[in-house]
């Protein structure tokens, strides 16, 4: 198995080829270890902060800007989206507040990114 993939791990943007033999990976093509930990975790189960918003009422705005505790599965994005747009919170709500635990039993929480007050309080 080969794989190339673009690190994005620093703006250097190194084309890394992640081979696969007997189930031993290795990379070419990254400039430091950084690139070949990413190269070697996209090929074999890629993952990605997932950042979205979800209905809040009472507050100033109508969407609160929501993050994943850590990255997901890739194959995981749009089941975590679906679940995101079920979610409706009541302000206020505090910056790192989970208002998800375990989104699709990924092991992830989602986390509140932006504090919200209630209208009244503004």
């Amino acid at each position: 198995m080969n794989k190339q993939v673009i690190c994005i791990v620093c703006p250097k943007g190194c084309k890394v080829l992640v081979s696969e033999e007997n189930g031993v990976y290795t990379t070419t093509g990254n400039a430091c270890n950084r690139g070949n930990i990413y190269g070697i975790q996209e090929a074999i189960e890629p993952k990605r902060m997932l950042t979205s918003t979800v209905k809040i009422n009472g507050a100033l705005h109508q969407r609160c800007p929501v993050v994943s505790s850590g990255p997901i599965k890739k194959e995981l994005i749009m089941e975590a989206l679906k679940v995101l747009e079920t979610i409706s919170l009541s302000a206020p709500v505090t910056i790192e507040q989970i208002i998800c635990h375990n989104i699709c039993d990924s092991g992830v929480d989602i986390l509140v990114s932006r504090t919200m007050g209630k209208t009244n309080d503004l």
